[in-house]
């Protein structure tokens, strides 16, 4: 087996409907299997979904987004492992490309396509460092410092090349199996956000690299910042500042997380400041709420 392509699913059934036709669809030239993994949100869901090419993984309770993954390695079959969110449609042969350029490169112990958004505009897909304190500095500056460095390739590719990166996002995450049966799946501590980026830095800080691939395309349904949505969800928000207090006390020792945190600190205090009252200002709220 090739790839095993695991979707992790709470109340998204519809979604990951659409998300498996267009992998039906669009794969070919290389074996897959589909494994579904439900956080104990919909029971029928084994009886909508099971197939020869698929195979649905119930759980008991919902354990979140690493762990639910962590679940489907567990019994996954395939040489490479493919963490595809339940919100997301292929646009090209996306896994075979990716799946080929593992194949050619073996420095690159992780991958993911390039993102698009419900409006096909290029969405967040990586970022091109891991958190730290230059990356809360730069959080502080509006991320003046990473465009200047980086140019316009920040969070998607657009040089037509595969492009090393700090991380790619969790909603296209291609991984070698070989390497999380060394280093460990997603971290359990974590319960959504973040994973992914710890899981980056544990795979790099092992000697591996990570890539974007822009030749793979995927539409990401709900991608984008919390920023961009008239509404702000408050759990949404509390979860993620949650994940980077995990990955700070994971990756950090006791002085640099009181760096990091002061820095960031002064980001949250300066937004909720000199914002003007809107949906962007209450999102900086609700992280200051969370710090």
């Amino acid at each position: 087996m090739d790839v095993s392509i695991i979707i992790v699913n709470y109340h998204t059934s519809d979604q990951v409907a659409d998300c498996v036709r267009s992998i039906r669809e669009l794969s070919s030239g290389f074996n897959y299997e589909i494994i579904i993994v439900d956080n104990d949100s919909e029971p029928d869901l084994e009886a909508r979904f099971a197939a020869d090419d698929c195979r649905v993984v119930m759980l008991p309770e919902n354990v979140g987004f690493g762990r639910a993954n962590n679940a489907g390695f567990e019994v996954a079959r395939g040489r490479y492992l493919f963490c595809l969110n339940p919100d997301t449609v292929l646009l090209n042969n996306a896994v075979k490309i990716l799946l080929d350029f593992m194949e050619a490169t073996p420095a690159a112990w992780a991958c993911g396509a390039n993102l698009y958004g419900a409006d096909m505009r290029p969405t967040h897909s990586f970022r091109r460092m891991l958190p730290g304190f230059f990356w809360e500095f730069d959080e502080f500056c509006n991320r003046r410092l990473e465009h200047r460095r980086f140019g316009a390739d920040t969070v998607f590719n657009t040089t037509g090349r595969p492009l090393e990166v700090g991380y790619i996002t969790g909603a296209d995450l291609m991984l070698r199996r070989d390497v999380i049966e060394r280093i460990g799946g997603f971290d359990p501590d974590f319960f959504m956000y973040f994973e992914e980026t710890d899981l980056c830095a544990r795979i790099q800080a092992a000697g591996g690299k990570i890539y974007s691939v822009p030749e793979a395309r995927i539409q990401h349904l709900e991608g984008g910042s919390f920023e961009k949505v008239e509404t702000v969800s408050e759990a949404r928000i509390m979860r993620s500042e949650a994940g980077r207090r995990v990955y700070w006390r994971k990756h950090f020792n006791p002085l640099q997380r009181a760096a990091i945190g002061a820095v960031r600190l002064g980001t949250l205090l300066t937004r909720v400041i000199l914002l003007p009252p809107s949906p962007k200002r209450t999102a900086w709220r609700l992280r200051l709420k969370a710090f």
